[in-house]
């Protein structure tokens, strides 16, 4: 009965030990937004990321806005040389609105879904380059005071982004 239980156990949950797990720190280039980010996966199928950056507005191509989040990811089809996964973003957005005469501060949850490929070299160290594609949601109404108003911010609903990372196995 002990070893029976400790194949399942093993099963379960020593499968994920034996795939490539990797972390990396790179950066992204999206439509309108900066990011540096930290990409860990903790097995071949799962993993995540963080990331900060600068971001602009859609009609003021100033990067004056700060966003912060995460992404889950999980993958669909893994080779050694490329991963195809999709995932879940959310991040938080604050937004400085600037038009004549309204200097305005707030801020808005934004939530996304994804997919994306991801391709591996190792020349000199382990690079990964991934494009991703989504959509993603958030709208925040606010008041504007000197004209009795109120404005809407949309988030550029388009995911559409460009990384380069610098991985190394665990």
């Amino acid at each position: 009965m002990r070893a029976i239980s400790l194949f399942i156990l093993l099963f379960f949950f020593g499968i994920n030990s034996f795939a490539q797990k990797m972390a990396g720190y790179g950066a992204e280039l999206s439509v309108l937004s900066f990011k540096p980010n930290v990409r860990i996966w903790t097995s071949k199928t799962t993993g995540f990321e963080l990331f900060a950056g600068l971001s602009s507005e859609l009609n003021s191509f100033k990067p004056n806005d700060i966003e912060a989040g995460f992404k889950f990811l999980r993958t669909i089809i893994y080779n050694r040389t490329d991963r195809t996964y999709f995932g879940v973003v959310g991040k938080w957005k604050w937004i400085k609105v600037d038009k004549e005469e309204i200097d305005i501060n707030t801020s808005l949850p934004v939530v996304g879904l994804l997919i994306g490929k991801e391709w591996y070299s190792k020349r000199i160290n382990l690079k990964g380059y991934a494009v991703e594609l989504g959509y993603q949601y958030g709208v925040k109404e606010y008041p504007i005071p000197k004209i009795d108003r109120i404005g809407i911010f949309e988030e550029f609903p388009l995911i559409l982004n460009f990384r380069y990372s610098f991985y190394k196995k665990k």
